[in-house]
Formats: C-alpha cells, structure tokens, sequence
C-alpha cells in the first residue's frame, strides 16, 4: 500500500504542478500581451507628440524667417543710408584736399575754400 499511496502522491504532484505551469504561462502570456499593448500606446503617443513638436517647431522656424527678413531688409536700409553719408562725407573730404593741396601749392587763392565751405554748409543742411 505505500508504493500505491506513493504513486498517488506522486501522480497528484505531476497534476498539480503541470496546472501551475499552465498557470504561469497563462499569466505570462497576458502580461506578454499587456505589454505589447501598452508599447504599441506608447509608441503611438510618442508619434504624436512628435507630429506636434515638428509641428510648432515649423511655425517658429517660420516666424523666426519673417523677423530675421524684416531685419535683415532694416539693416539694409539703415547701411543704404550710412554708406551714402560715407560717400558724400568722402567726397566732401576730397575736394577739401584737393582744395588745401592747390592753397598750398600757390595755385588757387584762398578766397575760393570760405566759398566751397559755404556751399557745403548749406546743401547740408538741406
């Protein structure tokens, strides 16, 4: 009688345990199945979120572009005027040059500089 009693134990162990494996896998394959879902979310709110950024990014890129040609078209236009007065200042500049080389060199009265001076005063100030 103990090898039969034995054997039962022994046979409901093997039951038992088999029902515990099929357990656990049974379990593992949920959290298996949980997971994927829940990475396939994830994945998908990741995606979505990106779509936004890239979204908003461009619409700052794009405001950036329009102030930058804003100011950039400004600066153009404030060089445009400094490089006029550099022009008219050196060409003002010049003719006081060639003016005090002629003084210097005799060629030209000293009449003549008060005059241009005079002249240059007043399309100045117009």
């Amino acid at each position: 009688m103990n090898l039969i009693n034995g054997m039962q134990v022994l046979k409901d162990e093997i039951v038992s345990s088999r029902g515990g494996r099929k357990q656990d896998i049974k379990v593992i394959k949920q959290d298996t199945r949980r997971l994927g879902q829940d990475t396939h979310k994830m994945i998908a709110n990741s995606e979505k979120n990106r779509r936004e950024q890239a979204k908003e990014e461009k619409r700052k890129r794009v405001a950036f572009a329009g102030e930058l040609a804003d100011s950039t078209k400004d600066l153009g236009e404030k060089v445009a005027v400094l490089r006029k007065g550099f022009r008219r200042d050196q060409k003002e500049l010049k003719e006081e040059i060639l003016t005090a080389g002629e003084v210097w060199a005799g060629t030209v009265s000293t009449k003549i500089v008060p005059e241009k001076e005079n002249k240059k005063n007043e399309e100045n100030e117009k």
